[in-house]
């Protein structure tokens, strides 16, 4: 018998900071709600989210847990923090998170934490959680979050510091491909696993990028690793990772080799580990898991 199941519902909508939205035209000013949107979409996909809702100018995304939901609204407003402003009309990001029980048999009772997230969503280029979002979070997520005095529905609420730099124990090591996956993408394709985080390259997304600049298909804060630091691409050979970095990447694959690639290219075959600016010393925690087909 199927039973109801938790949810962290994230609810993000894109306004204006200085003027009524009703009056605002994306089509005429270049489409950059539409824009903000589309990132907030890739990001969701990322973080395995699901977009249940999507209107003007926001949407309704649910993650299976607290820290997908905080990770993924933490890139969301990074990325659209980078997003050139239209003349006058500046747009900010309102992100609210709430956990919630997703209806699966027709006796569940009515829940309201869509409506709450919504309410959370209401302060600009700023996520705010709820007190039970806070108590699903890892002990080094909690870290980013600032308790307000204000209550929403009776609530405590927390607003997260998202500019702060994310330590690499807060993504819980690695993540794998949900086993749920029957049908793989056309060879050669290659999968990047960074805790919650997953990076295709494929015949769709034939091309990752990996750096700080927030820009990065795969974005590491780590003080070693260059801000365009490396680019991996699908090539009628393979997975072709080109290194353009200061300190070099190294590859580790299962079988125990180990190679630095600096400023130069190499093929990834099989399965393994990418460490960006810092060699391998048998540490695992930090590395990014590949698995190239």
């Amino acid at each position: 018998m199927l039973k109801s199941r938790s949810k962290f519902f994230l609810h993000a909508r894109v306004r204006r900071t200085d003027a009524d939205e009703e009056e605002f035209d994306d089509a005429q000013a270049g489409h950059p709600i539409e824009r903000r949107l589309n990132r907030l979409e890739r990001v969701s996909a990322a973080y395995r989210g699901q977009i249940n809702l999507r209107f003007n100018n926001g949407m309704l995304v649910t993650f299976e847990s607290a820290d997908a939901a905080l990770l993924g609204a933490c890139e969301m407003q990074h990325r659209c923090a980078v997003l050139p402003q239209v003349s006058r009309q500046k747009l900010a990001l309102c992100v609210g998170i709430h956990q919630g029980v997703v209806k699966q048999r027709a006796k569940d009772g009515a829940d309201d934490a869509r409506e709450l997230a919504a309410q959370l969503a209401q302060t600009n280029d700023a996520i705010l959680i709820s007190q039970a979002m806070l108590d699903g979070l890892n002990q080094d997520l909690r870290k980013l979050a600032r308790p307000l005095k204000e209550t929403v529905s009776g609530l405590a609420v927390f607003t997260i510091d998202w500019r702060r730099e994310i330590p690499s124990g807060a993504y819980g090591g690695e993540s794998f491909w949900p086993t749920s996956m029957h049908s793989l993408p056309i060879s050669p394709f290659l999968y990047l696993h960074f805790g919650l985080k997953t990076v295709e390259v494929s015949e769709t997304s034939p091309a990752a990028t990996i750096g700080r600049d927030p820009q990065s298909d795969l974005v590491l804060s780590d003080v070693h690793v260059s801000r365009n630091h490396c680019r991996i691409e699908r090539q009628p050979t393979g997975i072709v990772l080109t290194d353009q970095s200061t300190n070099g990447t190294t590859i580790v694959s299962d079988d125990g080799t180990e190679l630095l690639v600096k400023n130069s290219s190499s093929a990834l075959k099989g399965k393994g580990l990418l460490f960006f600016g810092r060699p391998f010393k048998g540490e695992r925690r930090g590395g990014v898991r590949f698995e190239s087909f």
